[in-house]
């Protein structure tokens, strides 16, 4: 059975610089404390990107055009949302690409916001060819996971210790927020919307099977960046996303500061591939006609590289803005969660609908927490 596929290109959302932002902002301040918050967001995130495809298989059309027929009278409060996880998630990958290239090259910020303002044109050279777009996405998640073998290889963890932290929950202070953004950075609104679109016409078992392995892979990702975080950062004070390779390499020698750097480049590059169609596809909603790719990414890159910019150059941390895209993604999650397993329904077993319901009202909760 062929494992690379939709599920392959989405998993690289749950890899992106906003899930290293949350994963290493919430391992250096509570340590593994928020571990089982990874692990859950990551088996909820199967279950919905599962439902999401299942949506396309079905019915032959994805989730923006059963919004916009089915929930009509909602659409107009849907585009600003929609707009919103469109700016929010190009804002994180485009942090992570500018501060990866300037921890691999030494590059000046003009430079590295330069260079990571075109990063839409390496993924769009690949055409239209999906099975070419599919590996050379495959081939960036890879490098992803394999830079955070690398630091748990370096790192040799306390085993009991991640377990216990796996399945053990705490959730007190200022948890909440970091969890709201945690689940925000593995359950991607944008990866629901681009999976419903691309898993028209797919074999069910075989939908089935790439969810669980591509999706699965992630979470173990993630679950990786945390405990990274949690043993090289935690009990260090605020730390700047820029700032970990620089502590990683006096602990565990110069391979853990390089891996860690060329794993972030990789996330923001091959988490592009996911944000430029998911681009594509709310601006075509949004205007009712075919959008090229190029002016989707463009126009959303655009709107982000001057304020980041400024504020990058005005000393605000890079790991504050990630955490913060990552929170809003989860606020507006719930919107779509809910039509999603709405529309969803009827081909879906009872209990898995009613989990489905259970957990969108889960991140609900998360959420209100995170604002108190």
């Amino acid at each position: 059975m062929d494992l690379i596929g939709p599920a392959t290109v989405v998993s690289v959302a749950y890899v992106d610089p906003g899930n290293f932002g949350a994963n290493i902002a919430s391992g250096a301040s509570y340590g593994l404390d928020l571990l089982w918050v990874v692990w859950l967001s990551g088996a909820l995130a199967i279950m919905y990107q599962y439902i999401a495809g299942a949506l396309g298989l079905e019915t032959g059309k994805g989730l923006l055009h059963h919004l916009k027929a089915r929930a009509a009278w909602a659409w107009p409060f849907y585009i600003p949302a929609l707009f919103a996880v469109a700016l929010a998630t190009d804002l994180a990958e485009f942090v992570g690409l500018v501060v990866a290239l300037e921890l691999l090259f030494g590059l000046p910020l003009y430079a590295a916001v330069a260079l990571g303002s075109i990063d839409v044109l390496l993924i769009l050279a690949l055409g239209e060819r999906r099975r070419r777009y599919y590996a050379a996405v495959g081939a960036l998640a890879s490098l992803v996971g394999l830079s955070f073998l690398v630091e748990l290889a370096l790192i040799k963890p306390d085993l009991s210790a991640v377990l216990y932290h796996s399945f053990v929950p705490t959730l007190g202070g200022g948890e909440a927020l970091y969890a709201a953004s945690i689940v925000g950075a593995t359950i991607m609104p944008h990866a629901l919307i681009v999976h419903s679109h691309l898993a028209e016409g797919m074999d069910k078992r075989t939908h089935k099977a790439q969810t669980l392995y591509n999706l699965g892979l992630a979470s173990a990702v993630n679950a990786a960046m945390q405990i990274t975080a949690a043993y090289a950062l935690y009990g260090r004070g605020d730390i700047c996303i820029s700032d970990v390779p620089k502590i990683l390499t006096p602990l565990y020698g110069p391979l853990a500061g390089f891996a860690f750097s060329i794993g972030l480049l990789s996330s923001g590059l091959a988490s592009s591939a996911v944000s430029v169609q998911a681009g594509a596809l709310i601006l075509e909603a949004a205007l009712g006609r075919r959008v090229s790719k190029y002016k989707a990414r463009s126009l959303f890159r655009l709107a982000n590289v001057i304020p980041t910019a400024a504020v990058l150059a005005l000393g605000v941390s890079p790991l504050a803005l990630l955490v913060y895209t990552q929170v809003v993604l989860s606020m507006i999650l719930p919107m779509v969660l809910m039509p999603l397993v709405l529309f969803a329904s009827r081909f879906l077993d009872r209990r898995l609908t009613a989990a489905a319901y259970a957990a969108s009202f889960a991140v609900i909760i998360i959420n209100l927490l995170a604002l108190v």
